[in-house]
């Protein structure tokens, strides 16, 4: 089934995180204005308390899609703050992509918008997993070769998203992300 094309970040996003959905089941130059650092880009709601599990996945969800939209920017493939709010095989599937993005000289612009919902599961009592369910919007996150041509291709749009989360040493990481083709939230 053909669907709309991805930024070339999330293009190779959706596609490793296939690969890992499939086992599990068994711009011209970075922008001249300084960024954000990454935890400030997608706040969750203020009234959440800081030592609730919901609001500290959903921090490091987030976390993780500001850190890597920061590093789509220069294609930076071997930032240091992916590491923070990722891991394992959903880490790899975002250094993957960014490689690939350096490759081909391509680097992304705007700002993607997110709707998650953060389901906590526990063990006796005790948090141990977070699964997030998400409709991602990158109709305004384009691809731009590194000389400013645009990247070309069909509008972007809305995305579902399913990540889950784990707990490291007290810390949030996502360590499963699986995107889907436009259209499907």
């Amino acid at each position: 089934m053909q669907s709309g094309r991805l930024p070339a970040s999330l293009r190779w996003v959706l596609t490793g995180s296939l690969a890992l959905a499939g086992l599990a089941a068994c711009s011209g130059g970075a922008a001249t204005a300084p960024h954000p650092a990454p935890s400030t880009l997608f706040a969750p709601s203020p009234t959440a308390s800081p030592g609730d599990p919901r609001a500290q996945s959903l921090r490091a969800y987030l976390g993780m899609w500001s850190a890597f939209v920061v590093a789509s920017q220069t294609a930076d493939y071997q930032s240091p703050s992916l590491s923070r709010y990722a891991a394992g095989d959903a880490l790899s599937v975002l250094v993957h992509g960014l490689y690939e993005n350096y490759r081909a000289g391509i680097v992304t612009r705007g700002q993607p918008s997110f709707d998650p919902k953060v389901t906590i599961i526990s063990a006796g009592g005790v948090p141990v997993r977070a699964s997030v369910t998400d409709c991602a919007d990158s109709s305004r996150w384009l691809d731009y070769y590194k000389s400013g041509k645009p990247d070309g291709g069909p509008a972007q749009g809305r995305r579902r998203i399913q990540a889950q989360l784990q707990l490291f040493d007290g810390t949030w990481k996502v360590t499963y992300l699986v995107v889907g083709k436009e259209g499907t939230c």
